[in-house]
């Protein structure tokens, strides 16, 4: 049985054309959220290709359907997608943000933001995907699998 589900977005920055998905910037991402845990002795995330290929899924949904929620096009929430996903969560939450134009400036804007801040710090979870796809829309899963 899930633990918590939690769900933070920002749009910042102008629209963009549409962008490939790109793994380094996403993957900087992950550095990035990793050096600004160690500030407060928090352990780091590991990538799981389970959380990024949900992460992309959703992404490509929003730009498919030309929405930004994190309600898919389906009504489902991160919760729903992450078990439908083959991930058996404990914790889950996501962040996603469009239209910056690099990880500095999408990290620097989740960190700035007190919901989106307190999703990379949380002390549950251990895991971490990153993807950023068209328009630069960057989607972030965070979760882990134990309690």
């Amino acid at each position: 049985m899930p633990k918590r589900m939690i769900g933070m977005a920002v749009i910042a920055g102008a629209m963009m054309a549409a962008a490939s998905a790109a793994a380094e910037p996403a993957r900087d991402v992950v550095g990035l959220a990793n050096q600004y845990r160690a500030k407060y002795g928090l352990k780091p995330l590991h990538i799981s290709r389970n959380l990024e290929t949900i992460a992309e899924a959703h992404g490509e949904d929003m730009a498919r359907y030309s929405f930004f929620s994190h309600y898919g096009s389906n009504g489902s929430d991160i919760g729903d997608r992450a078990l439908r996903g083959g991930y058996q969560y404990c914790v889950i939450a996501e962040n996603i943000a469009q239209g910056q134009r690099s990880a500095k400036n999408v990290t620097r804007d989740w960190i700035n933001s007190p919901g989106h801040r307190e999703n990379i710090l949380d002390v549950d979870v251990s895991e971490i995907g990153v993807t950023r796809g068209r328009g630069n829309t960057w989607v972030m899963v965070l979760g882990s699998r134990s309690c």
